[in-house]
């Protein structure tokens, strides 16, 4: 039988808030594996999405979306970045083509882009914008940085998603695959079912509740139906109240909501039972 040289790669991305970074891990492994919301920083941890195509295997890793508090930059997303478990081979920057860019932008992508050698730019949402946006915004980042290439993709519309990969992958250096076939994503159920229902917490309640919203799953694996019981940890009881509405009709959607993706994560019928409590 003929060896097949395998390849395997790196990929992180990069970029301010709502940049779609979530949407386009999802669009590439065809599953949601981080979560999307139109809170900003909804990602809250870093999380890879694992793509094996043919003899290829790439590792897609989504990050927090940057934000111009220097604290936070420094300590949090630094450390996220630079002490990656894996070697990165390609970093993207994907860009918002709705948002202004601004020169404390400019100088926090200098800032980030420097620590790779090889850095790509991913404009994204090209449904939303003219011809002469784009252009515009692209000619303005490929004269500030050297960008290995320049992608224009809608990760909500699935645009340039196919071609995008077909690239990446000529990038991908030979190397034995770090993930066996089959596994989408390097985070356990557990963690992926809390990341369901704090996302349904974000679209109901999403001006209402902080980013300090914590999910603890515990799950009951029977043959034909799982029990899943979750607690919702927040700091405040009036957070608390919040979460659980009048007559309880909030967390009644809430749970109805994640119910639905959780199963279908499954692939069974589950029983949710969804506890508020406050951290303490």
């Amino acid at each position: 039988m003929k060896n097949i040289k395998k390849k395997c790669g790196v990929v992180l991305f990069i970029g301010l808030p709502n940049a779609g970074k979530s949407t386009l891990l999802n669009s590439i492994i065809k599953k949601k594996i981080s979560i999307v919301s139109s809170k900003v920083q909804t990602t809250k941890d870093q999380i890879s999405g694992i793509l094996t195509k043919g003899d290829t295997q790439i590792i897609f890793t989504d990050t927090p979306g940057i934000i111009e508090n220097k604290r936070f930059f420094n300590k949090h997303y630094s450390r996220m970045v630079v002490n990656k478990e894996f070697e990165i081979d390609l970093n993207c920057l994907v860009i918002d083509l709705k948002r202004d860019i601004n020169k404390k932008e400019i100088s926090i992508f200098r800032e980030l882009l420097k620590r790779f050698n090889r850095n790509i730019l991913v404009l994204n949402k090209i449904d939303l914008v003219k011809k002469e946006r784009l252009f515009e915004i692209s000619n303005l980042l490929n004269s500030k940085f050297n960008f290995i290439e320049t992608f224009m993709i809608s990760a909500k519309k699935k645009k340039g998603i196919e071609f995008f990969i077909k690239k990446l992958i000529n990038n991908i250096p030979n190397r034995e695959w770090i993930y066996n076939e089959g596994i989408l994503t390097d985070k356990d159920i557990n963690y992926q079912i809390s990341e369901i229902t704090r996302e349904k917490v974000f679209k109901l309640l999403n001006k209402e509740i902080p980013y300090s919203v914590n999910i603890v799953t515990e799950i009951e694996n029977n043959k034909q139906i799982a029990t899943v019981k979750q607690q919702i940890l927040v700091k405040k009881k009036s957070q608390k109240s919040i979460i659980i509405g009048k007559n309880g009709e909030k967390i009644k959607m809430i749970g109805t909501k994640s119910r639905i993706d959780i199963e279908k994560l499954l692939e069974k019928k589950i029983f949710l039972d969804l506890i508020v409590q406050t951290k303490d």
